[in-house]
C-alpha cells in the first residue's frame, strides 16, 4: 500500500456512478476539496447513458488523484467491486455519486481510526431534503466497540446501519470478501463479516455525510423481486451468527423480524403482489414473539411485533411506527 504526502497513507475514495449527472458535480466537488489531501478518487462509470461518464472523465483531467473506470451496467456492487480490484490506498471509504460530504468527512474518519486504534471508523448521516437543511450540531460523543459487540449494535439496529458511507475501513478488510453482484441490499449481506473481522470499530456521533433523498433512486422504485433480497440477506446473516455467535441468535431473530417489516412496508397491498405477501408474512409471524419477548430489542420493534397480531391491513395502517425504523 502507498505512503504518501508527509507520511500519511493514501485513502481510496469508492464513488460508484450511474445516471446521477445531475448530482454528480456537487459530490466530485465535495471530494476533491476534502482536508486530507493524500487520495485515490475511484469513479466507476456503471454504463451511464446521461452524461455522467463525461461529467468523470472531465473532472479525472482537473484533478490528478481522480481515476475513472468504465464498465457496462453490472450495479453497485459490480461497481465497487471494480474499484476494489485496483485501488493502492491503505484505507477506505464511500461515497454515493448523488450524495455529498463535508470538507472534513476522510479526515474525521481517518482521525477516529487513528486515535483509537481502530479497524473500522463511522460517523453519521443527514437525510437531506432541501438545500435548507443543516446537520445537527451536538456534543461529540465516541465509542469503541470489539467486533461482536458492533454485530450486536448492527442486528439491533443501534447507532450505524449497513451502509457502506459514513464509514472507513482498513483496506485488507476487503482481501476476502466482496459486494455479492445482482443483489440489493448489498451492504447488509458483508456488514456482519466485515465487522467479525475488526478488532476495534470506533463509531461517533457526528454527521459528516449528507444523504441526499431523492425519490427515483433504488430505494424509491417501484416494487420488484429484487426488493425480496432483504429477507433473504437477514437469513443468511442469521445462519452466520448461528455458526459463529450463537449467543446473539436473539439479535439475529431481531433483524429478520426487522427485514420482513421493512419489505412489507415497501410492498403495494395489490392482489398481482400477494405470492411476495405470503412469504414476508410468514416471515413476520415467525419472528414476531421472538422479538416481543426479547428485552434488549428496541421499543419500535416490540410495538410493530405486538401490531402484527391485529394483521396485515392493520399493520399497514400503522406504518407511520416505520418512519423510526431504520432502512437497512
Amino acid at each position: 500500500m502507498e505512503k504518501g504526502i508527509n507520511g500519511f497513507p493514501l485513502i481510496s475514495v469508492i464513488v460508484p456512478v450511474y445516471n446521477v449527472n445531475q448530482y454528480l458535480e456537487r459530490c466530485l466537488e465535495s471530494i476533491i476539496s476534502q482536508t486530507y489531501h493524500n487520495l485515490e478518487i475511484l469513479l466507476v462509470d456503471d454504463g451511464s447513458i446521461d452524461g455522467s461518464g463525461e461529467t468523470c472523465d472531465k473532472y479525472a483531467l482537473k484533478d490528478m488523484r481522480i481515476k475513472v473506470i468504465h464498465k457496462e451496467n453490472g450495479g453497485l456492487s459490480s461497481a465497487r467491486n471494480a474499484a476494489i480490484d485496483i485501488l493502492t490506498g491503505t484505507y477506505i471509504t464511500c461515497v454515493d455519486s448523488d450524495d455529498y460530504v463535508t470538507e472534513d468527512y476522510v479526515e474525521y474518519l481517518y482521525n477516529l481510526l487513528q486515535h483509537n486504534h481502530a479497524d473500522i471508523s463511522m460517523c453519521q448521516l443527514k437525510k437531506i431534503y432541501s438545500d435548507k437543511d443543516k446537520l445537527d450540531a451536538v456534543p461529540i460523543m465516541t465509542e469503541v466497540l470489539n467486533g461482536k459487540d458492533a454485530i450486536k449494535y448492527y442486528l439491533y439496529q443501534k447507532k450505524f446501519t449497513a451502509s457502506a458511507h459514513c464509514k472507513m475501513y482498513k483496506c485488507e478488510l476487503f482481501h476476502s470478501l466482496q459486494y455479492p453482484v445482482g443483489k440489493y441490499h448489498e451492504d447488509m449481506a458483508i456488514i456482519c463479516q466485515l465487522l467479525d473481522l475488526s478488532s476495534r470499530i470506533v463509531i461517533s456521533n457526528q454527521q459528516k455525510y449528507y444523504y441526499v433523498q431523492r425519490e427515483d433512486s433504488i430505494m424509491g422504485e417501484k416494487f420488484n423481486s429484487k426488493k425480496m433480497h432483504r429477507i433473504e440477506i437477514a437469513e443468511e446473516i442469521r445462519s452466520f451468527i448461528k455458526k459463529n455467535h450463537p449467543d446473539l441468535i436473539k439479535a439475529a431473530n431481531d433483524r429478520c423480524f426487522l427485514a420482513a417489516i421493512q419489505t412489507f412496508r415497501e410492498l403495494p397491498l395489490e392482489r398481482n403482489y400477494h405470492s411476495y405477501l405470503d412469504i414476508i408474512w410468514k416471515e413476520i409471524v415467525r419472528y414476531r414473539k421472538k422479538v416481543i419477548t426479547d428485552a434488549d430489542a428496541k421499543v419500535s420493534h416490540k410495538v410493530m411485533a405486538l401490531s402484527t397480531y391485529g394483521g396485515k391491513h392493520f399493520l399497514n395502517i400503522l406504518g407511520i411506527c416505520y418512519t423510526h425504523i431504520n432502512q437497512q
